[in-house]
């Protein structure tokens, strides 16, 4: 197990009496557990998870070494199977037919500050998506951008 420190830096010009930022080393300290399917999981699975996991922001979608291969967020998902006049014919297909195939992707002790800029970086249709964490490649956890 890796140890995760905690540091405090001095900035440059802050005398000793001012107070001092902590500095937390890596994202992977803020992230948060969240939903996992397999690549081989249909529409129709991704749906019922959702129906039953009401609160659950996002699906991350993991191959069977438990690396992840695709992001499901949940608002954007409802919104592609409700533009489908008869989504019916969905619930059969693969996910990977609506999850985003290129999620943001960082491992856990990525620096906040560049997971953040990463982020903001992102084209405006994707912004908002969750950053899948890794650990030695497997997925990890998700941060959500609001919680960067």
């Amino acid at each position: 197990m890796t140890a995760i420190q905690q540091h405090t830096i001095r900035q440059f010009g802050v005398n000793s009496s001012e107070e001092m930022e902590p500095l937390m080393m890596g994202i992977g300290l803020s992230a948060a557990p969240a939903l996992v399917l397999p690549d081989t999981a249909t529409c129709g699975e991704t749906q019922r998870l959702l129906l039953e996991q009401p609160q659950a922001a996002c699906i991350v979608v993991c191959d069977r070494k438990q690396r992840p291969v695709g992001l499901v967020m949940s608002d954007a998902f409802y919104i592609q199977m409700n533009a489908e006049y008869e989504p019916e014919h969905l619930y059969e297909l693969p996910i990977s037919r609506l999850m985003n195939l290129h999620p943001l992707k960082v491992d856990f002790a990525t620096p906040p500050g560049i997971v953040r800029e990463r982020a903001e970086s992102r084209p405006s249709r994707t912004r908002k998506d969750a950053i899948v964490v890794t650990r030695e490649g497997e997925f990890f956890g998700v941060v959500l951008p609001e919680n960067l």
